[in-house]
Parts: C-alpha cells; sequence; structure tokens
C-alpha cells in the first residue's frame, strides 16, 4: 500500500521563493513640538504636532503655522472647565 498525498510541507518545499528588496529613503527634516499645561491626571492638557517638509526654511515656515494653529486649540482647551458639583 502507497501513499500519494502530498504533505503540506512537501507541497510548499516544491515552490520557489520569491525575494524582494525594498529600499527606503528619508531626506528632508522633521520637527516635533509638544505642548503640556498642568501636572495632575485630571489637570494637564497635551497637545503634539509634527512637521515634514523637504528643506529646513520649509519645515520652519510650516512649524509657524502649525504653532498658530496649536496656539488657539489650546486657548479653547483651556475655556473647558470640568463642572464643580455641590453634593
Amino acid at each position: 500500500m502507497s501513499d500519494t498525498t502530498n504533505s503540506s510541507s512537501d507541497a510548499t518545499a516544491d515552490q520557489p521563493t520569491e525575494t524582494q528588496h525594498v529600499e527606503r529613503t528619508d531626506v528632508g527634516v522633521s520637527i516635533t513640538v509638544q505642548l503640556k499645561r498642568g501636572s495632575g491626571t485630571r489637570d494637564e492638557d497635551k497637545i503634539k504636532g509634527k512637521v515634514k517638509a523637504e528643506t529646513l526654511a520649509d519645515a520652519q515656515e510650516d512649524m509657524d503655522v502649525l504653532r498658530e494653529y496649536l496656539h488657539r486649540i489650546a486657548e479653547d482647551a483651556r475655556q473647558i472647565q470640568p463642572e464643580v458639583r455641590d453634593d
């Protein structure tokens, strides 16, 4: 009596494997700014922003725009105060 079924390891061993090479190139500049206000777990605001650009000058220009945007968000967040409950 002979076994004519192929096991899964035999089937994959006969198949050629394909090798793919991926080359990653990062060019340019990345700047990250993090803003934190308060110190307690329930009394702090964290805002983080990041810009990427091809040149430092472009990144600085984008960061100026981002900084103004983050400033507006921080001002809005400061206006939100937890409700004090009188029990």
